[in-house]
Parts: C-alpha cells; structure tokens; sequence
C-alpha cells in the first residue's frame, strides 16, 4: 500500500492558508507595528512585580481557571466571575468560540478588511468565512451587513471596535441593530476598546447572545498574552468544556494580578496615547499626498499618494518600522503606524515627511525624463 505524501496528511483548509506573519523585533528600530503600548514598566513596579513572581512555584500546573485574575478583572468590569473565560490572548479565545459552535461549513461572517485572525482560523477549521467589505472611508456599511447576516444566517458575528487595521467603530445603535437579526453570536471584539473610550460591557444583561472579547495586550501587558471573554454564565460554562486545560501560565497570572491593580498607570498611558494620536493625525494631515482615516485606536491608517511598499521601505532604511497592509483588499498604498511616545512620533513624522519629499523628487526626475 502507497504511502501518502507528508502534505497529503494535512487539511486541505490549512494548506490553502498563509500563516501570520510577525516582523522580527531590532533593538535599532523605533518600533510602531505591532500596536503595542509604548510605555515601560516603572521600576516600581518592576520591583512589585519581582516580588510575586519570585513567590510563583514553577514545578507546579497554573491555577486551571485563573480565579484569583478572573476575580480582580470581575471586580474592575463588574461583572459576575462565571461570565469570564481567559485565554492566551484573544486569538486563543477566537477559536475557542469557533470550535465550542461551529461545525464544517458553518458560516462565519465579519466585516472586511478587519483582524486577519477570524478567517484564519475559521478557514482552519473548515467553517465557511463571510466577510462583507466597510464602507469608501471603512466605515461600517450596516444596510450590506444585515443583508447578508440574513441571507447567510452565520452562526458567529465578529465586530471589531475599535477595527483593526482600519481604527473605525460600531455604534451602539449599529451594533444592536445587528444583535436584532443575527440568528447566533455576536462577538465584539474591545481589544482596543480603552482608547475609544466605551464598551458594550453593560448590555450582556439583556443580550445574552453577545460575547465581549478583551486583551490586556493593547494597553501595556503584550509579553504576558492575557486575553478575555466576557459572555452570559450559560454559554461561558459550555465554552469551559473546550478551553484547554491551564492554558495561562502561572507567571502570566500572577503578573497580570499586580499590574492590574495598578490600573492608574494603564489608565494615565492610554490618555497620553489618544493625546498623541490626535496630534498625530492632524500632522499627517497637513502632509501633502496623505490620506488618514478616523481612528479611535491606538493606531493610525494612513495611504498615500506614493506606491506604499516604497514607502515603507523607505521608513525601514531610516530606522522606523510601521505596518505594510498594502498587501490586503482595499487597502491598497496604505500603511498602518502605531501611537507610540511623544518622541518616537516625532521622529516617524519626520521620517515620512522625508520619504514623501524623496518620492516626490523620484517622480520628478521621471517626468523630466521622459
């Protein structure tokens, strides 16, 4: 009997995909790609922080569920600790949601382009992906959405808001309007929620068919990958069935307790980064040749009027590094930086005021030419 080849033996679903793709951290580099917070530690914090992770017992599993986390984050959401799932990130979460159900072919819907991670693993596990596209500015085109959430009948919703890489959100209004026609979940997805300033948190009372989606990545924690999952204690037990066993390491856990009771200091950087953002915007707006579109993230979408892989080449020879997603439907030559201190967005503004004049300069020599 023929053996099969060694690709034979995977899903045709995965071969068909293209894994994620994280750019290699340079300590020379400023580095405003990955939408992380900007902000270190403070040694005092460092210094609470050592203290309890020295008291972590390494040769013993993490607490299963995470109670004393899930607890504190209950208090802080005022929400009840059976509603709350944690996970190694969001990612994990997602397909958690996906495989708890969603079966082989089941529809899955989202608007597009918006966080690559829904399809992905929806693709991964045989579901079929819906995604039906934003708006001219990505804004979200609610008449489409409830046409195919009807037509489709997805047994999961994604919304992200704020949307990545977009910076766009839902409405209130909007979201409810989709919560009334979807016949399954709707999962919103506040991972960078903080920075726009609002949350459906306190409508899972009486909607008992959303799932709220949360990170402690965005907001200054991204190397302890702490995600959450806030949904109605009914579904949240029948998610648990699932969840892999002490799938959050103990160091994360305990880490994760301290910095979360020193909430003043997440708080006090995410204001400074909406501050920097909207002097951010409003300086690549005075920039001739660039568009941005509106965020409430702690990024910022911009296209520009020179071919975007130049562009970003460009921004990487002088030492700064922003996310390519020319490479995404619809978001042709357009980049994604993130917020980062009041230094390092001094110092890309610069850098790209200087690849627009070099580009410019570029095309002149072209036009004389020929």
């Amino acid at each position: 009997m023929k053996r099969p080849r060694l690709l034979d033996l995977v899903k045709p679903e995965v071969l068909r995909l293209t894994a994620y793709r994280a750019e290699e951290p340079r300590p020379d580099l400023i580095k405003l790609d990955a939408n992380e917070s900007p902000f270190p530690l403070s040694e005092e914090l460092r210094q609470a922080l050592r203290g309890v992770l020295d008291q972590v017992d390494v040769h013993r599993y993490p607490d299963a569920k995470g109670d004393r986390l899930r607890s504190v984050l209950a208090a802080q959401l005022q929400v009840a600790p059976g509603a709350l799932i944690l996970g190694n990130g969001s990612d994990e979460l997602i397909q958690l949601l996906l495989l708890a159900t969603s079966g082989p072919g089941t529809p899955v819907l989202a608007p597009v382009p918006t966080f690559s991670m829904y399809e992905l693993i929806a693709r991964a596990q045989g579901l079929h992906f819906e995604g039906v596209p934003l708006g001219f500015r990505f804004e979200p085109d609610l008449p489409a959405l409830i046409e195919t959430i009807e037509r489709t009948r997805p047994k999961v919703v994604f919304l992200a808001t704020p949307n990545n890489p977009t910076g766009g959100v839902f409405s209130e209004a909007e979201i409810f309007k989709i919560l009334a026609v979807a016949p399954g979940l709707v999962v919103v997805d506040e991972a960078y929620g903080p920075y726009a300033g609002r949350t459906m948190l306190p409508h899972l009372v009486d909607q008992e068919r959303l799932v709220i989606l949360r990170s402690l990545s965005k907001i200054g924690l991204a190397g302890l990958r702490v995600g959450y999952l806030v949904a109605h204690p009914t579904l949240a037990a029948e998610l648990e069935k699932v969840r892999l066993p002490f799938n959050l390491n103990s160091f994360s856990q305990a880490a994760a307790v301290v910095l979360l009771n020193h909430h003043e200091w997440i708080d006090a950087n995410v204001r400074e980064v909406v501050r920097e953002r909207a002097q951010v915007i409003s300086r690549l707006d005075a920039l001739p040749g660039v568009e941005t579109f509106p965020s409430a993230a702690n990024f910022i979408l911009f296209r520009t009027t020179r071919p975007g892989d130049d562009l970003f080449e460009t921004l990487l020879q002088q030492g700064v590094l922003v996310r390519n997603v020319g490479s995404v439907p619809g978001l042709q030559d357009c980049l994604r930086v993130t917020v980062g201190t009041k230094a390092e967005n001094d110092r890309f503004l610069e850098a790209l005021t200087k690849a627009l004049r070099q580009g410019t300069g570029a095309e002149r020599e072209v036009r004389t030419a020929t």
